[in-house]
């Protein structure tokens, strides 16, 4: 039960379009006391059978009952619904049932054909592949999947080479260039940037692999779960920037190693000089009367970080997961001899040494658990906790806060974020050491069927269809804190969590198409408004 496997949609779309098939639209029956040849099909509805079928038959989406006395002599195939065998009833063959909908589509011929879901994350990409001999070569060219006040469209373009030196060894070199559309007027970068990466990979029943890389480009600070793509959808709209930034160049290696198929362990290292950029003035498509918000100060300087983590995947998808454990821990230990600290609000941070000593440690663990409690119904949970755990204080660019479309979204946006009560803070900067949060939502799928034909063939038929086979009702319910941490007023001590008093909580509902949802959240620790988000992707 669960996940359907690619090549089964193949086997479904071969299946219905065989003129040999005998063709179900709709609920179908087979009376007590009769007799049908197969191969037998039916197409979005509920197929009973109470008499014989003398060969294979298959279901898509739709449920298949075997009502008393009724007998099926080959296998058995159901997509996208159950399988009842009611007591009297007989199945000689293999019988295989997945829940997940086939993504397909009937067209005006009768036949099936392979059904595309819109991806809003996707658009402005292009690339193209070809291959001579054991090399293969893809050029691809893009917006950078995202839009932000830095750098407006940062246009991509480059080249990678896959070569395939034994059937266990691959060797993959990329380079892309990056052409920045909005003009730094400070000089503080360039408008030209770079990504070179080189990597030996070996595979096997234990794959491992290791290589180095090189870039220039504006990276973002890290606090939230938001993509890039759905911030970039979110400034070139309204001028709201989720992110921050800062400019990073540098040099980095790194390994890894895959013991098994669902679990991961990565090694890296990097020597990275980091700089403040400031925000610019790009672009938007409705507003464009207001200043875009100030991308804050970081702590200057060239930095050497060594980051390690290991991660458990079990899901049956990364995507659109229904099944599954999904565990990720991941340390970061920097340390710089020339760091330039910016200045904060008095208690927000202990002074940062500047005589070469300067090191900090950042934990994260990420835990995730899916459910599938019926062909319809999932419910999943997610842990989280990042932040400082030894050293000296983290650097802004590391720095934390809560609020929003991707942790709480019946919060506003960073509305935690440690800010003193008397100071200011007019790019509403994360400050915070540490954040926990806690996530639940129950999912019910909504048997939808929207299609629509977008190309035709030669024949007339449809050669390419686009819609949404489902969508999810979404309940949704949020806890989550974030905290200074240390000895102080307005701290937290190092070995303890926030009191009951720093936590925020909110519940909402919305509906999920796959590649787009929308929600209603609201606050039940804040007097605050019902808000809406709009989402390109699952929460989590």
């Amino acid at each position: 039960l669960g996940t359907r496997p690619a090549a089964v949609t193949q086997q479904l779309i071969h299946t219905w379009n065989d003129s040999l098939t005998t063709r179900f639209t709709g609920n179908g029956s087979i009376a007590a006391g009769s007799r049908l040849q197969g191969p037998v099909a039916l197409y979005r509805g509920v197929l009973r059978v109470g008499g014989v079928i003398e060969g294979p038959v298959t279901v898509i989406n739709g449920s298949l009952i075997l009502l008393p006395g009724a007998r099926i002599t080959g296998d058995v195939l159901v997509v996208g619904g159950k399988l009842t065998k009611q007591e009297g009833s007989t199945l000689d063959g293999e019988e295989r049932v997945y829940w997940d909908l086939a993504p397909v589509a009937k067209s005006g011929d009768g036949t099936l054909t392979l059904q595309e879901t819109p991806d809003l994350e996707t658009l402005g990409m292009a690339k193209a592949s070809f291959g001579v001999g054991k090399t293969r070569t893809t050029l691809h060219a893009s917006t950078g999947g995202t839009y932000d006040r830095i750098e407006g469209f940062p246009l991509e373009a480059g080249v990678g080479l896959d070569w395939r030196a034994t059937k266990r060894d691959l060797i993959k070199l990329d380079l892309t260039g990056i052409v920045r559309t909005t003009t730094d007027n400070t000089d503080s970068r360039s408008d030209f940037g770079y990504r070179a990466k080189a990597e030996w990979r070996r595979s096997g029943e234990v794959s491992y692999g290791f290589g180095g890389k090189a870039w220039s480009f504006v990276d973002v600070i890290p606090d939230q779960t938001l993509s890039r793509v759905e911030s970039g959808w979110s400034s070139i709209l309204f001028q709201e920037d989720q992110y921050d930034y800062y400019d990073a160049q540098g040099l980095g290696l790194y390994g890894y190693l895959i013991p098994a198929r669902q679990f991961r362990v990565d090694l890296g290292w990097d020597y990275v000089e980091q700089s403040s950029v400031p925000a610019n003035d790009p672009w938007s498509l409705f507003i464009n009367e207001s200043k875009w918000r100030p991308n804050p100060l970081i702590d200057d300087g060239d930095f050497g970080i060594t980051t390690a983590s290991a991660t458990l995947n079990t899901r049956d998808s990364d995507r659109q997961p229904a099944v599954g454990w999904f565990a990720k821990a991941g340390v970061e230990f920097g340390e710089s001899d020339d760091v330039a600290p910016v200045a904060l609000p008095p208690g927000v941070r202990d002074p940062i040494p500047t005589d070469g000593s300067y090191n900090y440690s950042l934990l994260t663990v990420d835990l995730r658990r899916y459910f599938r409690l019926s062909p319809d119904d999932r419910l999943s949970g997610r842990a989280y906790f990042s932040g400082w755990v030894g050293g000296d204080p983290l650097p802004m660019q590391r720095r934390l806060s809560l609020g929003g479309p991707s942790i709480l979204p019946g919060d506003g946006f960073r509305q935690v974020n440690c800010t003193p009560p008397d100071a200011s803070n007019p790019s509403d900067a994360s400050l915070c050491d540490r954040t926990m949060f806690f996530q639940v939502e129950f999912r019910h799928r909504l048997d939808l069927g929207w299609h629509y034909t977008v190309s035709k063939d030669k024949e007339g038929t449809a050669s390419r269809v686009i819609g949404v086979q489902t969508a999810d009702l979404v309940f949704l319910s949020d806890l989550g804190s974030a905290w200074l941490s240390g000895e102080g007023p307005n701290h937290v001590p190092n070995n303890r969590l926030p009191s009951a008093d720093y936590w925020s909580a909110d519940v909402g509902a919305g509906i999920d198409f796959g590649f787009i949802g929308a929600y209603l959240a609201k606050s039940i620790t804040d007097d605050g408004p019902l808000r809406v988000s709009v989402r390109l992707q699952r929460r989590f």
